[in-house]
């Protein structure tokens, strides 16, 4: 008990110091040219392009946060969140369909990398659900495949993936735009949303995941 009284201020001394660190580089890429040759790569690719990448590599595997910072610089913070809102229910329909036709390809090389394949409880399954896509660990691909392996139904593999996603992905957006724009005070809001969250949601596995898994 008394260890996890410590994972909030240490969590949150933590991200001080991340801040901090952060803020020396963020003053780095206020060079010009650094700038530019951002801006310059971002515009020579068109949308579509972008868009197409987005929505194919990240089922892949690829970091997802990539194009949520890129699509922040490239679009816009609104136009950026409307673009992952449409794509994330895709993902999770990718993720869902290809689970069922690659099961032993996906069990084989998540075991590689150290994840099993969880087991859904028969009770508390939307709870379930929404803590396996809240809590951080497991890369964001990871958790498209490896629900629906467990036999979590589609409504909760697809609607609530998106629900819970969702509000992960606008600090990445905002960060990126901060870039463009050499707004510190984007920055910061990216670095506090990031913050929040994370302590939000260590609150929620730690008040409910017992209650699932018991002691």
């Amino acid at each position: 008990m008394e260890k996890k009284r410590f994972v909030i201020p240490v969590a949150i001394a933590f991200f001080m110091i991340a801040a901090l660190l952060a803020a020396g580089f963020y003053q780095g890429i206020q060079y010009e040219s650094v700038q530019n040759e951002v801006s310059y790569l971002l515009k020579s690719v068109s949308p579509i392009v972008f868009i197409a990448l987005m929505i194919i590599l990240p089922g892949a595997g690829f970091p997802v946060s990539v194009f949520l910072i890129m699509s922040g610089i490239k679009f816009g913070i609104f136009y950026a969140a409307v673009l992952w809102l449409l794509v994330l229910p895709l993902h999770a329909l990718m993720g869902y369909y290809l689970s069922g036709k690659l099961r032993k390809t996906i069990v084989r090389f998540s075991e590689k990398r150290g994840y099993h394949i969880p087991k859904a409880p028969e009770k508390n399954i939307a709870m379930y659900s929404f803590l396996f896509y809240a809590v951080p660990g497991l890369p964001y691909a990871g958790k498209n495949y490896l629900l629906p392996l467990a036999g979590v139904p589609f409504t909760h593999c697809v609607l609530m993936n998106s629900l819970v996603q969702a509000p992960q992905g606008i600090p990445f957006i905002i960060l990126g735009r901060s870039v463009t724009e050499l707004d510190l005070r984007l920055f910061y809001l990216a670095l506090i949303m990031f913050i929040m969250l994370f302590v939000l949601l260590l609150w929620l596995k730690r008040r409910y995941w017992n209650t699932i898994h018991g002691p």
